[in-house]
């Protein structure tokens, strides 16, 4: 059988082992298959420093681990260094262009090391994994130990690969022998049995191969539908080279799994921005016992390497879950914090069933905080969507990550306005991390209907110009993000710079307004710098009306309450009490319904009653 590497280059994150890498290792030792996984970015981080390549992997510069690899690729066919600084200076701050000049000046001797005292004779396929800034980096090296070693076959895989990316890539560098396209858990370990017994692969599907100097596509790769069949992915070489490094004392590293793949929202109705997926968004997830032994296997074969999370990598959680994986976890109490994402319309009891479960962040996909955007976005929830979530994110003491994505096909002023009233008033609760247009990927819903959406003039993002030595026509084939010019776009400059100003303050302030019980009184204190008080103390119907909207609800909904709790009240003077809370800017609302923004500290009376009927 042939002997198989697979290889993960600069700039993957290096607290994070490849879960593609880690599934096809671990699929490779059950079918016998021969298999190696090579942790090449870890090599890399050595020779330039952790704190050097965490400026790589973080936003600080766009596409900076790409353009460092070009010219070990393409030579002066590329634009040199300082075309590339200059064109992109307005992102940098001024330190980093001396930074970036001493990490590029490691490239060379990094590859060089990597080509000779990597044992490449003794492989006979060679897989290299992109996504992300891996491409030019894995392309830099299989170009070399294919000029080196003609008989080896080289194989690419990876996000970087999907659809005519991968066919694209295949017809740009004849060094490639196969690009696979989508899933391959099935064929991967199937092409490699083919190869080793000298039988044809031009039937399997999801491949790119070459005959001659043609690229033969194979057409759509075939979706994985049992994903309990997957095995549990195998991290070991990882972690041993890890042990190892002279990073090993700095790094945090965390367990990637999946209990999932596709997105069951995507599949009825794909967020437009989104182009995750590719063309396997079709919905599929793991059973409960089978995620809950994959995740107990993996934390305990290698908690015990100072690893404190587990990520799961899924687009959206599976909400059956909280019936039976969620509790488990919550059972288990596994000595590690957990990662995912969610919908933004979770309930308040699911999310403190996720903290209790040991998730410590989530990615509930906000995105806005105008109700009409995020309609124009599909996304399904509303701007009260957006806050209640956050607010109950940090009474249970869960971190949200999350985004400010502008611009939507269809946005005018009163977006931006409604966004910064929002804005002003829960600098108390998780600022977004991300604040910005948003970005034209491939297979998303605004990158295929363009046209109609008033975007024109598609056209490869401007820095690949810096990357690639190729033109418009062949790069709109190869790569993910594209710049465009928005006809329909009605940003107000000056609404888009106070919103840029409000978010960049908010990411700076560290605000209160909690809810708090004391001496028979519910009292809010607040430290945000929109209100004037400091306190509020309440009682009687204030308090009902207060403690009843921290989920979000309409005058119908607060006086049935109030009826069934016996409170003798009349719509007058709800309205009252919801005006005057809107007034002390203590709540917001939107169409008919009342969300109080103050972060409750205890558990609530109509909490406790639903908890036990």
């Amino acid at each position: 059988m042939k002997r198989v590497l697979l290889v993960n280059m600069p700039f993957a994150d290096v607290e994070i082992p490849s879960i593609a890498l880690g599934l096809f290792k671990a699929q490779f030792d059950q079918e016998g298959i021969p298999c190696n996984v090579l942790y090449l970015n870890i090599l890399f981080a050595e020779m330039i420093g952790w704190e050097n390549y965490s400026v790589i992997t973080g936003v600080t510069s766009p596409y900076a681990g790409e353009q460092m690899f070009a010219r070990s690729l393409f030579g002066r066919s590329v634009p040199s260094d300082d075309q590339y600084y200059n064109d992109v200076i307005y992102h940098m701050s001024p330190d980093l262009v001396p930074r970036l000049r001493l990490i590029k000046s490691q490239v060379g001797p990094f590859l060089k090391m990597s080509l000779e005292r990597i044992r490449w004779q003794d492989y006979h396929i060679i897989g290299f994994t992109s996504m992300f800034e891996q491409n030019l980096p894995s392309l830099s090296l299989a170009y070399r130990v294919k000029r080196r070693f003609p008989d080896k076959i080289i194989v690419f895989g990876g996000a970087n690969c999907e659809g005519v990316m991968g066919a694209a890539l295949h017809h740009c560098f004849q060094f490639i022998d196969v690009v696979f396209s989508g899933e391959a858990d099935k064929t991967f370990p199937e092409f490699v049995r083919r190869c080793s017994e000298s039988l044809s692969i031009h039937d399997l599907p999801g491949l790119i191969y070459r005959q001659g100097r043609e690229s033969i596509y194979t057409g759509n790769g075939d979706e994985l539908r049992d994903l309990d069949a997957l095995p549990f992915p195998n991290y070991d070489e990882y972690y041993h080279r890890l042990r190892i490094s002279s990073l090993s004392d700095m790094l945090k590293p965390y367990l990637l799994t999946e209990t999932s793949r596709g997105c069951w929202w995507g599949e009825k109705n794909k967020c437009t921005f989104c182009g995750l997926n590719g063309k396997n968004i079709k919905y599929r997830s793991k059973t409960a016992p089978r995620a809950l032994a994959e995740i107990q296997h993996l934390v305990e074969r290698y908690a015990k390497f100072r690893t404190y999370f587990i990520r799961l990598v899924d687009n959206v959680l599976n909400h059956r879950y909280f019936d039976d994986l969620i509790p488990e976890l919550a059972r288990l109490k596994l000595p590690i914090q957990i990662i995912l994402e969610v919908r933004p319309t979770l309930k308040k009891k699911e999310i403190r069933a996720l903290a209790e479960a040991g998730v410590k962040y989530i990615q509930p996909g906000l995105e806005h905080l105008s109700t009409n955007t995020l309609q124009r976005m599909r996304k399904g929830s509303t701007a009260l969507h957006n806050i209640q979530i956050l607010k109950w994110a940090k009474q249970y003491d869960v971190e949200a990550d999350w985004n400010i994505i502008l611009g939507t096909p269809g946005d005018g002023p009163d977006d931006y306005a409604k966004c910064l009233e929002m804005a002003r008033v829960i600098t108390h609760l998780k600022a977004p991390s991300g604040f910005g247009p948003f970005r034209l990927d491939r297979f998303s819903c605004n990158f295929e209907n363009a046209p109609e959406l008033g975007l024109v003039n598609v056209r490869p993002h401007y820095i690949y110009r810096y990357l690639y030595p190729f033109d418009d026509r062949i790069l709109f084939d190869l790569v993910y993000h594209f710049d465009y010019d928005n006809e329909k776009s009605g940003m107000d400059q000056k609404k888009y710079d106070l919103l840029a100003a409000q978010v960049s303050k908010w990411q700076q302030r560290q605000d209160n307004l909690y809810a708090e019980r004391t001496d028979g009184l519910t009292s809010v204190v607040d430290s945000r710098p929109v209100t004037p008080l400091q306190r509020y103390d309440m009682n009687g119907l204030d308090r009902h009306v207060y403690e009843y909207c921290d989920k979000m609800r309409t005058v119908e909904n607060i006086s049935n309450w109030l009826m069934k709790r016996g409170v003798s009240t009349n719509r007058a003077d709800i309205e009252g009490c919801l005006r005057k809370f809107i007034r002390q800017r203590l709540m917001v609302k939107e169409n008919s319904r009342y969300l109080s923004l103050a972060v409750m500290t205890y558990t609530l009376e109509h909490e406790r009653l639903a908890e036990t009927t």
